[in-house]
């Protein structure tokens, strides 16, 4: 089994390395998107930078075209294509052709008579730029016309000059190349500020798990240090789970040192009995002793089994496993457990509405407290027993107390001390004048149960004799 669960270990998520990678995966997209730019930009500056000087090379050819005695002549300053050869490693070419008025293309006046037309013939004055591959290679061309008159005569003269691409590209890569240094290392400052954000940004949750750690396994006080504003949910809700941990615990720890106390009496007095029983020669003596061994193991049966009772409300009541129930039918229930089925039954009385009374509660402690009620009426009240079962809260009523089951039972026994009224609630208290046999156990465990249901219990005396015990608990409509 160790060997699944360190592998099950070994798979769960980590939020260090979910934001690792996906703000690293962003850092990698925008230092992606940067280079993209960076390219498309270094080559769009190269262009723009050796276009000027290809279209200055044309129109200074195009200055020195002229037409005399109806003859084209061309002075061509070779000065305009020195500016272009300062690229060592490309070519340049060109080419000076004449168009007449309305005419078709004139023959080639001076240049490379083959190289590749425009796309669409220039416009006077514009420019036209474009790419082609002319000889092998990539070659930028620009083309531009000209009218040119003369004493006699006019036309219109086009100058195209190309230049291979080489000293462009070259200058767009180290373009390019600087930016991406300069890329690289924003990148590699971004991923080190992730990592030390992410670090900087899971520190608290280390903290606060270093600080738990070192805590002793009893010590449950709520974590009072400062974190972030997204963790303050987390904290809350693991000082509130502490609080009812540490309640828990406490509850417990009075219940079984309280146990302890009660149990210890009772067995004492066993094994005083039984001593006793051993060194009695006398049978009758003996059989005295074995009778107060029986009481005293009825007695001790009966503090274990509201032992147990009381430990079940805690639990269940901290579980608050609720469900809807109908505590008229759990009344009948709880009637037919706690009165004896043989032997002379007590006179009961029982009044309870004919319609469901729905609660939201667990059903097993419900009948549990009224069980508890029923038996304490008939231990220590006398008959007759009357219990009712009514609605409470309809109508205008409901919206400010709401609807409310309530049960009574009354019985005609002598009531109890104004003293008394609150102090019977406590485990192992009884009233002072309560029967002997008891183990103080039974109110507070009703206690328990009607207020972990969000209802309240109270006793009264009735006038010519008699308590009265009301159990008050929120209905559900539904």
């Amino acid at each position: 089994m160790a060997e699944p669960a360190r592998a099950a270990a070994g798979r769960r998520d980590s939020i260090r390395k979910t934001l690792l990678i996906y703000l690293g995966a962003l850092s990698l997209i925008g230092a992606a998107l940067l280079f993209l730019a960076a390219r498309s930009y270094g080559r769009a500056a190269a262009d723009r930078s050796y276009d000027h000087l290809l279209i200055s090379s044309a129109l200074s050819i195009a200055d020195s075209v002229a037409l005399v005695d109806g003859q084209w002549q061309v002075d061509l300053p070779y000065a305009a294509l020195d500016l272009l050869a300062m690229a060592p490693e490309d070519r340049v070419f060109y080419r000076v052709s004449s168009r007449g008025a309305g005419a078709g293309d004139g023959p080639t006046i001076t240049g490379y008579a083959d190289l590749p037309a425009p796309p669409s013939p220039p416009r006077d004055g514009q420019p036209r730029l474009f790419d082609a591959v002319y000889r092998g290679e990539n070659t930028r061309f620009v083309a531009v016309s000209r009218w040119v008159a003369g004493p006699a005569s006019q036309g219109q003269a086009i100058v195209q000059v190309g230049q291979t691409r080489r000293a462009r590209e070259a200058l767009a890569d180290d373009m390019v190349l600087r930016a991406l240094v300069a890329i690289v290392a924003l990148s590699l400052a971004a991923l080190a500020l992730v990592w030390i954000g992410v670090y900087r940004a899971l520190r608290p949750l280390q903290r606060l798990e270093r600080e738990l750690s070192e805590r002793d396994p009893s010590d449950l006080r709520p974590v009072a240090r400062e974190v972030p504003a997204e963790l303050d949910q987390t904290v809350e809700s693991l000082n509130r789970f502490m609080g009812r941990l540490a309640a828990s615990n406490e509850t417990l720890r009075a219940f079984m040192g309280e146990a302890a106390h009660q149990m210890r009496t009772p067995l004492a007095a066993l094994r005083a009995q039984a001593q006793l029983a051993l060194d009695e020669d006398d049978p009758a003596e003996q059989r005295r002793s074995l009778e107060t061994i029986e009481r005293n193991a009825s007695h001790m049966s009966r503090l274990l089994n509201q032992l147990l009772s009381d430990a079940s409300a805690i639990h269940r009541g901290h579980l608050q496993q609720f469900e809807t129930v109908d505590l008229a039918e759990l009344l009948h229930q709880a009637i037919f457990e706690a009165v004896p089925q043989s032997g002379p039954r007590p006179d009961l009385h029982l009044a309870a509405t004919s319609e469901p009374l729905r609660v939201r509660g667990d059903a097993l402690l419900l009948r549990e407290a009224i069980k508890n009620l029923i038996d304490n009426a008939l231990k220590h009240g006398r008959a007759p027993l009357q219990i009712a079962l009514t609605a409470a809260g309809e109508g205008a009523a409901a919206a400010a107390t709401g609807p409310t089951a309530v049960l009574t039972i009354a019985d005609h026994g002598p009531g109890i001390a104004p003293a008394d009224a609150q102090t019977v609630f406590e485990r192992f208290a009884r009233g002072r004048d309560a029967a002997a046999g008891g183990a103080g156990l039974g109110l507070a465990i009703v206690k328990r149960i009607v207020e972990s249901h969000g209802g309240a219990i109270d006793l009264s005396n009735r006038v010519g004799g008699g308590l009265v015990v009301t159990l008050r608990l929120p209905r559900t409509l539904v």
